[in-house]
């Protein structure tokens, strides 16, 4: 493709930035474009293994808690949720209508998003959730497993992962994106202590880091 139809279809706006940093030369510009989407792309295995584990985790300690599959629906639940976390549930209610299925807590569970679940972790839950929460991350060190350090972690996975699910760009820093992939690996082990050699298998940032690193580091 030439330039033309290239900043067509991905936009000018959007490659400025890769110009910038290789210093206006377009065709570097494009590979570092490229090895942020393989980058990103290398992510999405440790951060779907990360997010569904987390949320099925906390969705256990939620049932005990309020003793009900349907925590959600708790008078007790409720009452302490903020319009947040209310809002997010009505919404996963009226998408699983809208696809004309039966709601059930399954399905609840598995439409409320990451920031959902981060929520859950915020300082006005501190009283009222976090004793039952702090068993989602069972083999979390104890001197590290407060709630404002899990917050803190998992507020700043979601960041990544929501810049990478909405294409933006993360491959500026290698440095940085290290530092991401090991926070994510250190919160799955917290999650479980098996499940990063169950899922080693799937992870291949470090390989593509290795790959891209010449156009990402030399301009």
């Amino acid at each position: 493709m030439d330039r033309k139809a290239i900043e067509k279809i991905i936009s000018i706006e959007r490659l400025a930035p890769y110009l910038t940093r290789q210093e206006n030369d377009f065709d570097k510009a494009i590979l570092h474009y490229k090895a942020n989407i393989k980058i990103s792309e290398a992510f999405y295995p440790l951060i779907s293994i990360f997010e569904i584990g987390l949320r099925n985790n906390i969705n256990e300690q939620l049932i005990r808690q309020f003793d009900s599959n349907d925590w959600f629906e708790n008078h007790e639940f409720v009452k302490i949720s903020s319009s947040f976390q209310i809002t997010r549930i009505t919404e996963a209610r009226s998408l699983i209508l809208r696809e004309k299925k039966e709601i059930t807590s399954g399905r609840i569970v598995s439409e409320l998003a990451f920031g959902f679940w981060t929520s859950l972790f915020d300082l006005k839950f501190e009283k009222s959730l976090w004793k039952n929460l702090r068993h989602a991350f069972p083999n979390c060190p104890k001197n590290q497993r407060q709630r404002k350090n899990i917050s803190s972690k998992l507020n700043g996975i979601r960041k990544l992962r929501n810049r990478i699910f909405h294409h933006e760009s993360i491959a500026w820093n290698l440095e940085a994106i290290e530092n991401y992939r090991d926070e994510i690996v250190e919160g799955v082990n917290w999650l479980n202590k098996d499940l990063e050699n169950w899922t080693v298998d799937l992870f291949r940032i470090n390989d593509v880091i290795e790959k891209e690193r010449y156009i990402i580091e030399n301009n």
